[in-house]
């Protein structure tokens, strides 16, 4: 089990838990699955996955302050 709680601040989770439509809770457990991610800045981003037009396999959601959050489809 990850420990969260220094990288996610609460407004982030519950704007992205709208935008996956899962509750707060069920993003917790995916979190520290290691089932869903946050990355900092979009370069942590690309240096996963790369820079694409798409990504099939992914949903994911930036927010205003540049973090990324990403779950398996």
């Amino acid at each position: 089990m990850k420990d969260i709680t220094n990288n996610i601040h609460i407004g982030e989770l519950i704007a992205i838990s709208n935008v996956f439509e899962l509750n707060t809770y069920r993003m917790l457990t995916l979190l520290e699955k290691g089932l869903m991610e946050v990355f900092e800045n979009k370069e942590a981003f690309y240096k996963k996955y790369g820079k694409k037009e798409t990504y099939p396999e992914l949903d994911w959601c930036e927010l205003n302050n540049g973090k990324i959050f990403t779950k398996l489809k």
